[in-house]
């Protein structure tokens, strides 16, 4: 399928569009599991997790990380905030690495993490600079001091490792929607970004980590503030924000989302864990988006007994806009993958990281939500990569409708 037929506006053909006829609940596709390349100058690696092309359970993501945690140089430097772990592989990993080779190795835990006895959590209680987040009104956040406010980012920083043709590499950065556990990382769709030798990146995402390491508060747990240049990092491979906001500020996804003009050839693409109806910025924006010509597909996690992880007014508005979704068991990514018109020209980019479709996301967590520099003309490798692991996902989900929520 061709997007648009005027070359002199630079418009490229895209890959043929996802199934968006009947559901096809048996098929298992091969599924794409990583795809390398160069994003403002740098190189990037994205990794994703298709659990039904693995007989259930996927281990891409996690042994991708378990990699660049092994090849980091003695004496190096290791830095994680992740929201929950039980996978014994990560955590030994880590702990060889601190006691075998030198490295000095910092992590943050969600605070739910603390009262475990799950033996993965043993093992990360014998790093000597851990720390699980609480605060005192019963939250688990590092920097949001809410109750309902969770340390639900998932990044590391390498101060060295290689990549996966083994070239070692400086200033190295891994973030994106999996956790280190099976419920949430192994057995769900999944995507992570690691981006090499990007030293003003990893100095912006260290940032970030060392509020969270030192429990940095602020007022009405406004840790992002753009007019004091706090909780941004702008980088050549990718732009970083980091929650929680004020309640009634901007929405971190709007606000990335709407320098995007919206016209015929604009295709948008969503993977989503769940949606609420707490980001009503960001359902007007897609319902503009929508509005303006784009084409827009969404694919939210949810099972045949419960039906799909979203609010049923939203879902409505959604469906009644003209954006197709569709329900697929165990979604637990976080993106956008667009096609559009940025100013004067048009061009592919992916929006990820670890924030859901809620409030709870925007104002009270802890959370990365990163727009990787765009690709342009006829390779798009990290776009295109995106844009498969979408359809592993949607090709094979319960194609939604206003007649049929909760969409079983």
């Amino acid at each position: 399928m061709v997007l648009c037929t005027w070359a002199f506006l630079g418009c490229e053909p895209e890959p043929s569009e996802p199934d968006v006829g009947g559901a096809d609940l048996g098929s298992v596709q091969a599924g794409i599991s990583s795809a390398s390349g160069t994003l403002g100058g740098k190189r990037v690696w994205a990794h994703f997790n298709n659990p039904p092309a693995f007989a259930g359970r996927d281990y891409t993501i996690t042994d991708e990380l378990k990699r660049l945690i092994n090849n980091v140089p003695a004496g190096g430097t290791i830095r994680g905030a992740i929201h929950s772990l039980s996978i014994d592989g990560v955590a030994d990993a880590l702990l060889a690495a601190q006691n075998t080779r030198g490295v000095t190795v910092y992590l943050v835990l969600d605070g739910k993490n603390a009262p475990s006895t799950d033996p993965a959590v043993n093992t990360i209680r014998q790093i000597a600079n851990h720390k699980f987040c609480t605060n005192s009104s019963g939250g688990g956040g590092c920097i949001g001091t809410g109750s309902a406010g969770n340390m639900h980012t998932k990044l590391f920083t390498f101060s060295a490792t290689t990549d996966p043709s083994g070239v070692l590499h400086p200033y190295v950065s891994w973030f994106g929607s999996a956790n280190l556990t099976y419920a949430s990382g192994t057995d769900a769709f999944n995507n992570t970004i690691t981006v090499y030798d990007a030293e003003t990146l990893y100095t912006g995402l260290n940032a970030n980590f060392t509020d969270m390491y030192n429990r940095r508060h602020y007022a009405s747990n406004d840790y992002y503030d753009s007019a004091s240049g706090r909780g941004y990092y702008l980088t050549n491979p990718a732009d970083g924000y980091a929650s929680p906001e004020a309640i009634g500020q901007t929405d971190t996804i709007v606000t990335r989302l709407n320098d995007i003009t919206p016209d015929a050839n604009c295709r948008v693409r969503i993977g989503m864990s769940f949606v609420t109806t707490g980001r009503p910025e960001l359902l007007a924006q897609i319902k503009r988006m929508k509005a303006g010509g784009c084409a827009v597909w969404m694919v939210v996690s949810g099972n045949a007994t419960d039906g799909i992880d979203m609010s049923q007014s939203v879902y409505n508005d959604l469906l009644t806009a003209g954006v197709s979704i569709r329900r697929r068991d165990k979604v637990h990514d976080k993106f956008f993958a667009v096609y559009g018109k940025f100013g004067t020209s048009y061009a592919y980019r992916v929006y990820t990281g670890s924030q859901n479709w809620s409030q709870d996301a925007l104002n009270e967590n802890e959370e990365i939500f990163v727009k990787l520099a765009p690709e342009t003309g006829s390779v798009r490798p990290i776009y295109d990569a995106f844009y498969t692991h979408f359809n592993d996902a949607y090709n094979g989900g319960v194609t939604c409708s206003r007649t049929n929520y909760p969409c079983r």
